[in-house]
């Protein structure tokens, strides 16, 4: 009995050695290693496997419930708190079929049928339809079983989880010839031909001209490169608020200069880099989550200037022009006449011959997919109502800031002519847009369930976030915005009373409660903004909604007391610095510069390595070659397209809108 004894003991004991080093083996494995996000084959190898070879893009989405127990997949729609992690359950993939066909050819008709699994849905929007692409209907059909199989074989050989692949895009065979030119593109080689052309011919014409003060023809003078590299030059006309407000003109070149830097932050963050996990890492730093989601301040810092510039020049034209129908229609149609050219051209580039710069893995994010889109939205640019809820995907997204200042721009032109009209009233009509300024963004938070902050969301980047409902539906919008503009005119208008009316600021509490509480608030909303990635909070809420009023009006009111501060002081260091030539000229350029840039980016971002890391330093390097190619490009389109438009075609407004230009009798 006791033999017996020592036998089970024995073999009990070898069972729980076992046991240990199996426990042992499963724990040196460390922890589960969840499917890469970016999963690209390599295109050059996959052309050259065959002339009929197709590489596609794809998203796959996986089965959430599949993911080993203990590992948690952020979740990244929660309402409750902002979650800036990637969708770890949606993978982006570069495909090659030829690749696909040679790992699936084995596969039974059964394993095959077993892998092809149908579509899983999902609450939210990460992918281009590939309605925008005319050849994916035929595609869908050759490729989209062998891809959704080739890629759940993958994932089941090598992660154990399966999930379904849908296409979004394939490139044409390598042995297809190119496609010829459309009318479109045609149309944009001709008119760029012509810019050119008119720009050598009258700059050759003005530089020989015997007398410099001989009458050139019109379009001579328009096309100049010397006449408009004076006009870059060129002090405003207007001497006296020239010289008051010469700082402004450098406060968008440092303005435009952040809004750079947030675009190269969010395409770091969209590109296919081989340590994306260092970038979010990164954002579990406090710093780095209050800095994004300030970065909403930027946009609202050029609404301030437009309406603070708006109501100025509209009082100081009130003093010398009759203010009528005539008068807002000139004033409406030389803001169209600034836009239109040089946003038409890009929108033209965009529907056309971008396309065919897509030449490597990187291209189709860059230039095809926006070419697809562009062909389909055109028209909401021209439009400027790309800022609104339709269409779903944009063309040129970051242009939705044009269609949101024209529309502000007329609503406050709106405003001022009835303040003109009836100037008893000024204080109600005041009251009255700032109280619906406060309730918009608030009322827009509560009955959407938004967070209050512009929510820094990785997941979200892989689409430049214009799928993101808060961007969407309080970002956006123009009567989401109108208390930052609003301020500024606001600031017009005192500005006009403090210096033709000797109106004291100064002797209203209310202005002085303003004037010093206004910077302690901005500086608490800038520190407290990236709480909302740390707390909880069930929505809608009213503390959530109050909270949304702050934000989107503190940088307006802080901005707007800015300027009424600045009226009788001496300049300080930084409005000097901001005041300085260097800073005024590129400010001229900014608007160039701002359309521009977007298309800088796609052209350093296509010759990138595929899966290269992100570091710091080229970070750092590639904000200042944007924002130095922007510049040097802007110069080129202010003298090629910009000026040369305004030239020729604002004579032909003042004649359509000519009225009596005598002045007022005292």
């Amino acid at each position: 009995m006791n033999r017996g004894l020592c036998l089970v003991w024995s073999v009990d004991k070898w069972r729980l050695w076992f046991c240990l080093w199996l426990v042992s083996q499963v724990q040196a494995e460390g922890p589960y290693r969840s499917p890469e996000i970016f999963m690209f084959d390599d295109l050059e190898s996959c052309t050259a496997r065959s002339d009929t070879s197709v590489y596609c893009y794809a998203k796959t989405v996986l089965h959430v419930d599949q993911f080993p127990a203990g590992y948690v997949v952020p979740n990244t729609e929660t309402t409750d708190r902002i979650v800036f992690n990637h969708r770890r359950h949606v993978l982006e993939l570069g495909v090659c079929t030829a690749k696909c066909l040679d790992e699936v050819h084995q596969l039974s008709e059964m394993e095959r049928n077993a892998l092809d699994l149908p579509d899983i849905p999902v609450n939210f929007t990460f992918l281009i339809p590939s309605k925008v692409f005319p050849t994916m209907v035929a595609d869908n059909r050759r490729y989209s079983s062998l891809v959704n199989v080739c890629i759940n074989k993958r994932l089941r050989d090598e992660y154990g989880i399966t999930g379904h692949t849908i296409l979004e895009y394939c490139r044409p065979p390598s042995s297809q010839p190119a496609p010829p030119f459309t009318f479109l593109e045609l149309a944009f080689i001709a008119i760029t031909v012509a810019f050119v052309g008119a720009l050598l011919i009258a700059t050759l014409v003005d530089f020989y001209s015997t007398n410099d003060n001989a009458p050139h023809d019109d379009w001579v003078m328009a096309f100049s490169v010397r006449q408009n590299w004076n006009r870059l030059l060129a002090d405003p006309r207007s001497p006296s608020l020239h010289h008051e407000l010469l700082y402004i003109d450098g406060l968008r070149v440092l303005v435009n200069h952040l809004v750079i830097v947030l675009h190269s932050s969010l395409t770091a963050s969209v590109v296919p880099a081989s340590n994306y996990e260092e970038i979010e890492r990164l954002l579990h730093h406090y710093p780095f989550l209050a800095y994004f989601s300030a970065n909403a301040f930027l946009v609202q810092l050029f609404f301030t200037i437009g309406g603070y510039l708006l109501s100025v020049n509209f009082l100081q034209d009130s003093r010398t022009h009759s203010i009528d129908a005539r008068y807002a229609i000139k004033k409406l149609l030389n803001r169209l006449l600034r836009l239109v050219p040089v946003y038409g051209y890009f929108v033209l580039f965009s529907v056309s011959v971008n396309v065919r710069f897509d030449t490597n893995v990187n291209g189709f994010r860059l230039f095809t997919a926006e070419n697809g889109i562009c062909r389909q939205n055109w028209w909401s640019n021209l439009l400027f109502v790309n800022n609104l809820a339709w269409p779903e995907d944009l063309c040129l997204m970051h242009t939705w800031y044009l269609a949101t200042d024209l529309q502000l721009f007329v609503l406050a032109l709106a405003l001022l002519l009835v303040v003109h009209r009836w100037p008893k009233s000024s204080g109600i009509v005041f009251t009255m847009a700032i109280l619906v300024s406060l309730w918009m963004p608030a009322y827009i938070t509560h009955t959407d369930k938004l967070h209050p902050v512009l929510p820094a969301k990785l997941g979200e980047a892989k689409l430049l976030t214009m799928h993101e409902p808060w961007i969407r539906k309080i970002y956006m919008p123009s009567y989401a915005n109108t208390g930052s503009y609003l301020a500024g005119l606001i600031a017009g208008y005192l500005h006009d009373r403090v210096i033709n009316h000797k109106l004291q600021l100064s002797a209203f509490p209310l202005y002085r409660a303003v004037d010093r509480m206004i910077t302690p608030l901005l500086i608490a909303i800038l520190l407290s903004c990236g709480m909302w990635y740390y707390i909880e909070v069930p929505k809608p809420s009213l503390w959530v909604s109050l909270y949304s009023i702050l934000y989107r009006n503190v940088i307006g009111v802080f901005m707007a007391t800015w300027f009424l501060r600045s009226i009788n002081t001496p300049k300080g260091w930084f409005r000097r610095i901001l005041s300085m030539k260097l800073f005024t000229t590129l400010g001229k350029l900014t608007y160039s510069v701002y359309v521009l840039h977007d298309v800088v980016m796609r052209f350093m971002l296509l010759i990138e390595p595929m899966g290269a890391a992100v570091t710091l330093g080229k970070f750092v390097r590639s904000i200042y070659q944007v924002n130095i190619s922007a510049f040097v490009g802007g110069f080129f389109v202010f003298l090629l397209i910009e000026q040369p438009m305004i030239q020729l075609l604002r004579p032909i407004i003042d004649r359509v809108c000519s009225w009596s230009n005598q002045k007022k009798k005292n």
